[in-house]
């Protein structure tokens, strides 16, 4: 079991993730912004941060770099609605810049998410 920090001002989002990784055994906390994530992060000790990169209040490049400099090695995984003008391997190449272990389209899969999700971890 691993404590996961998930990020998605979605709730419908939120609780697709919430359904699709408590079942894998992992505990979560979830937020709704970046804001409150940041907080949280100085706070508590997670496994793996899970987040969105669009929000409302600051985007998910906050919430990378808050992890970042809290604890550079743990796995940051985005999900991102990838609009399909920008090519993949253009974003994947940004993200992996930035420290992301991973990213996830959106919609999400939960299969795929459940399985990345897991990568990540045993990636460390």
């Amino acid at each position: 079991m691993a404590k996961l920090l998930v990020v998605d001002d979605d709730p419908v989002t939120r609780n697709l993730i919430r359904a699709i990784l408590t079942r894998e055994g992992h505990e979560l906390t979830l937020c709704a912004g970046a804001t409150e994530a940041i907080g949280i992060l100085y706070v508590q000790k997670f496994d793996l941060v899970l987040t969105d990169i669009i929000m409302p209040d600051h985007d998910g490049f906050e919430v990378i770099k808050a992890a970042r400099s809290l604890r550079p090695e743990m796995p940051v995984v985005i999900l991102s609605a990838i609009d399909d003008k920008v090519p993949s391997q253009l974003t994947s190449a940004a993200f992996a810049k930035l420290g992301v272990t991973r990213v996830i389209a959106k919609p999400v899969n939960p299969s795929l998410l459940a399985s990345e999700v897991l990568a990540a971890l045993v990636a460390g």
